[in-house]
């Protein structure tokens, strides 16, 4: 308690100079015997602190002591009021004061020097305080208890040993060893809801060195080669590496990236629109070419994406709906026995050893006669099916009906059903 009061009295008098033994009592809560005690304690510790009588008088710093006894470089400090600004913005309210004693021990103009902000655009009361409570709960080691959906939109209530908060590709993560799955998992704290501060304390444990998402069984990589017009470069350059583009003469960019193969990627590579060509692998043109088939296909018919019906007077003006005979009843549709992919088309479905084309699934599930994924489970297809519905306008329905509605009829599939 001593030596954090002495620190206090040294911060006040490189800050302000001068300031009277009544007022440091005041402020300290001290007596003023005690802050004369303090003040001969600093002047044995070899810091220049001397009183002065009189009017005007005080507790006093000799001149030049900042220049004198600084131990850091102009660079170092500014690393050290750059870190305590970044917290500070992030909700550290409590090194405020330790911000400004530092800047005033630095000989800087305050706190507003800098500014940093790692929250989103727009992001509220409710962000910045699920933000201290996240640092709070890592600081006194004690769990914490949250509802958070996973990027497949699962909701599921958690209770975790948080261990550290990580900044990456310009998102918060908590990385916290959690009770519930009893290994270490990483969280997105804009999907965490209702955080709650759990009573007991969390036992010591090293987290993982570098910690990553844990990937659904069945995902695999793809390297691709794309083109993009000029008139993307600014998204272009926001989201890729600097290594992975290569501008060319005629202004296009050319991109080499690899990603996890899923539906997200296949609506990321279609959120380009025409500014982007799909160069390789050449089964991903053809991908895209027949989503926007299908996609044109839902405009000029009037379709709607659940199947059920058609958008009155899309092309008539609102005059009668518009029929295409070409339309396939549900009763007479058939559906991939995985992933329940409709198999409208000779070129959705999946392929057997021979070459013929199987009946039963799609050619994302099946290829040459096995699954693409035989590690996969039932409930990484829905996962997988529940993301998809999810960054891409919620076709199925609400996430919680949606899993209602998968998790009664997947068991159905042939790939799922109980023998």
């Amino acid at each position: 308690m001593k030596n954090s009061r002495l620190f206090k009295i040294l911060y006040l008098l490189v800050e302000r100079r001068s300031v009277t033994a009544r007022e440091l009592a005041e402020r300290l809560e001290v007596s003023e015997r005690t802050i004369y005690r303090d003040v001969d304690a600093l002047s044995a510790a070899g810091i220049p602190v001397f009183t002065q009588k009189g009017q005007g008088g005080g507790i006093r710093l000799m001149e030049q002591f900042v220049l004198d006894r600084a131990l850091l470089s102009q660079e170092e400090q500014d690393e050290i009021l750059f870190a305590l600004q970044a917290i500070l913005t992030t909700g550290g309210s409590e090194e405020r004061e330790t911000l400004s004693r530092l800047s005033a021990l630095f000989q800087r103009e305050g706190e507003g020097w800098l500014e940093v902000d790692f929250t989103d655009w727009g992001s509220g009361t409710v962000e910045r305080e699920n933000f201290a409570l996240v640092k709070q709960s890592i600081l006194e080691r004690r769990p914490l208890s949250f509802t958070y959906y996973s990027s497949a939109g699962e909701k599921s209530r958690r209770t975790v040993e948080p261990a550290r908060l990580v900044f990456k590709s310009g998102c918060w993560y908590l990385s916290a060893y959690c009770r519930d799955r009893q290994n270490w998992r990483i969280f997105r704290l804009v999907r965490m809801e209702d955080l709650i501060l759990e009573d007991g304390s969390c036992p010591p444990r090293q987290p993982p060195k570098k910690l990553e998402a844990p990937l659904p069984g069945g995902y695999r990589g793809v390297d691709l080669k794309l083109r993009f017009a000029p008139s993307a470069a600014w998204r272009v350059r926001d989201y890729f590496h600097p290594r992975q583009i290569t501008p060319e003469p005629s202004g296009f960019l050319l991109v080499e990236c690899a990603f996890p193969e899923d539906r997200w990627l296949l609506s990321f590579l279609l959120s380009f629109g025409s500014r982007l060509e799909v160069l390789s692998p050449a089964y991903w043109r053809n991908i895209l070419r027949e989503e926007l088939k299908k996609s044109l296909a839902g405009y000029e018919t009037g379709q709607t994406m659940s199947d059920l019906g058609e958008y009155p007077g899309v092309r008539d003006g609102g005059e009668s709906p518009v029929h295409n005979k070409e339309v396939i009843p549900m009763e007479e549709r058939t559906f991939c026995q995985c992933c329940a992919m409709p198999l409208d088309k000779p070129e959705d479905k999946g392929t057997e050893a021979d070459g013929s084309l199987s009946g039963d699934y799609c050619r994302y599930c099946y290829q040459n006669g096995a699954f693409t994924a035989p590690e996969a489970t039932m409930d990484d297809i829905i996962a997988f099916n529940l993301k998809f519905n999810a960054e891409n306008g919620h076709p199925f329905g609400p996430q919680e009906e949606a899993e209602k509605m998968m998790r009664g009829w997947f068991p159905t599939l042939k790939r799922w059903k109980t023998p």
